[in-house]
């Protein structure tokens, strides 16, 4: 009897239906596992570029109150150009990219002619070109609530010594000089590029307060 015992003992393992459930469980727990990673990465990349939305507008702000000079002129303001245009060149700005650029003219918008960038001139006001490496892009953008801009649309906000709170600059294709409609405030809403996309807005408005949220 006992040595028919362990022979049972010893000969027993894994049925069949046993391993391909085990199996089971496992695919469906990488693939949750695959799932979430891949959302927390979309959602990690797209807060990181809000953050540096935020932060450029607040460098724009520094270097006005900070009476920041540029080729010997310290009066001009700083600013931050936008647009969701995905056609735009390079120096324009589009929806992968956002401009830092001087007021030179001082006429509260942005100018380049050249595709210059680096050292601000008249009719070449680009300071430093932001362009956003990831598959994140702005998607759109509003004025004051729920506006929606066409993508061609533009939008400059701009600091001037020694107010702390922004001008608003609305061109409609980019081009004109800015539209006299009031602006309170303008969203920036980016995206993912992912079956699912994750949001992410920035709202600066004319007293100076910048948010970030979900929507």
């Amino acid at each position: 009897m006992s040595k028919n015992f362990h022979k049972n003992k010893y000969n027993s393992g894994v049925t069949l239906i046993e391993l391909l459930v085990v199996i089971c469980i496992f695919m469906i727990l990488t693939s949750i596992t695959i799932f979430n990673y891949g959302k927390f990465n979309s959602s990690l990349s797209i807060q990181n570029l809000a953050d540096d939305i935020a932060l450029s507008v607040r460098r724009a702000q520094g270097f006005a109150i900070g009476v920041r000079g540029s080729s010997g002129n310290f009066t001009p303001g700083y600013g931050v150009h936008f647009t969701a245009n995905p056609n735009s060149g390079v120096f324009a700005g589009s929806y992968k990219s956002f401009v830092l650029f001087t007021d030179m003219n001082d006429d509260h918008q942005y100018n380049n002619s050249t595709n210059i960038c680096g050292s601000p001139k008249s009719g070449d006001e680009c300071l430093e070109l932001l362009n956003i490496t990831t598959a994140d892009s702005i998607n759109s953008i509003f004025l004051n609530e729920d506006n929606a801009l066409q993508p061609a649309d533009t939008v400059d906000l701009l600091f001037k010594r020694p107010s702390p709170e922004p001008t608003f600059c609305y061109r409609i294709g980019g081009t004109g000089s800015c539209s006299p409609i009031s602006i309170s405030k303008i969203k920036i809403r980016l995206s993912t590029n992912a079956s699912v996309p994750v949001y992410k807005t920035i709202t600066i408005s004319n007293n100076g307060q910048i948010s970030v949220s979900d929507l």
